[in-house]
């Protein structure tokens, strides 16, 4: 279905598309994601397809630029909303990206839903009237050597290493992902609102990521060869999105997660890689994941509320 029309500098006139899944060509879709720049993992058509059954897409040209879409029906109201496992979405071009294009697409998604909460990709220009939230993403360059990077460390993450070493931590080499979900379902889970559907959707995406040597999964056995703490990082085009973190009280006390970070960041350093920590805007997490040396990569939520009332009271507000 042909939408909104936009014009820019570089050519005639454009219109945005909306495709339904079945009607999206992947590998054009895909190989628009590769073409931004710094893409992260979270907008190729394989690892949307896990997490979603059947989202949909804005599609300029051809291909040129996407959106993808994850429309669902409550109370009778069609809304699009991030599914869990995933940060910011986009847009991705191949073209230069303008407050123009990203404006062009916001309307034409409120041509298919009521309620739009969109988080755009780091460096989205945001068109003139909108206010988004603005989130939290940490990120580390780690090109120096590693010692240049460890100096750079918080004082409490140099302390959390020294208890992880009097623990005398070893890699579980034997441990699966399956595990590592595990560990994280018996021991954070339970902490959150995530719905089991999920939370599933995404251990069955990393189990992907792992058999298709898409991702590295790190596990730590305490002294009873019991799992103590696990990460799994997904790697693509030279950065290593963090995905899962689990620990026991156990684990925790003793510095488990800055003991397996300080390993991922020691298999990096010294060549062109980013360790992207997924977040956080949570004043604990940023103060731990800052203490690595990792620097701000703000992102972007912006929601459009266009439900009828009373309905509209029951999510937020629109950011304009």
């Amino acid at each position: 279905m042909d939408g909104f029309s936009y014009s820019n500098d570089y050519s005639m006139q454009r219109t945005i598309k909306f495709l339904e899944h079945t009607q999206i060509d992947f590998e054009k879709w895909d190989a628009c994601v590769a073409a931004t720049s710094n893409p992260q993992p979270y907008g190729f058509s394989w690892y949307l397809n896990w997490l979603a059954d059947q989202w949909q897409a804005l599609v300029i040209g051809d291909y040129e630029a996407v959106l993808p879409l994850f429309i669902q029906k409550k109370f009778g109201q069609l809304y699009s909303t991030r599914p869990y496992g995933t940060q910011a979405l986009g847009p991705y071009s191949k073209i230069p990206l303008t407050a123009e294009i990203v404006n062009g697409l916001v309307e034409e998604s409120l041509r298919h839903v009521k309620y739009l909460e969109y988080f755009f990709s780091p460096g989205t220009p945001m068109p003139a009237g909108f206010k988004p939230k603005q989130f939290s993403n940490f990120i580390i360059d780690t090109s120096s050597d590693y010692e240049v990077l460890f100096k750079a460390y918080s004082s409490q993450n140099k302390r959390n290493l020294k208890k992880a070493d009097a623990a005398s931590f070893e890699l579980a080499e034997w441990a699966t992902v399956q595990d590592a979900v595990q560990l994280w379902q018996n021991n954070v889970r339970e902490k959150t609102a995530i719905p089991a559907e999920s939370f599933d959707r995404l251990g069955k995406l990393l189990e992907f990521c792992h058999y298709q040597k898409r991702g590295v999964l790190y596990a730590v056995r305490d002294e009873y060869n019991q799992l103590c703490g696990a990460q799994f990082w997904i790697i693509y085009e030279g950065r290593s999105t963090l995905l899962l973190n689990a620990s026991t009280d156990w684990g925790k006390d003793h510095g488990v997660s800055t003991w397996l970070i300080d390993q991922h960041i020691k298999s990096t350093a010294g060549r062109s890689h980013i360790i992207d920590f997924e977040g956080s805007s949570i004043p604990g997490l940023k103060r731990f994941y800052s203490g690595f040396g990792a620097k701000d990569e703000p992102f972007h939520m912006h929601v459009e509320n266009q439900l009828p009332f009373p309905i509209n009271l029951l999510k937020s507000k629109s950011t304009r």
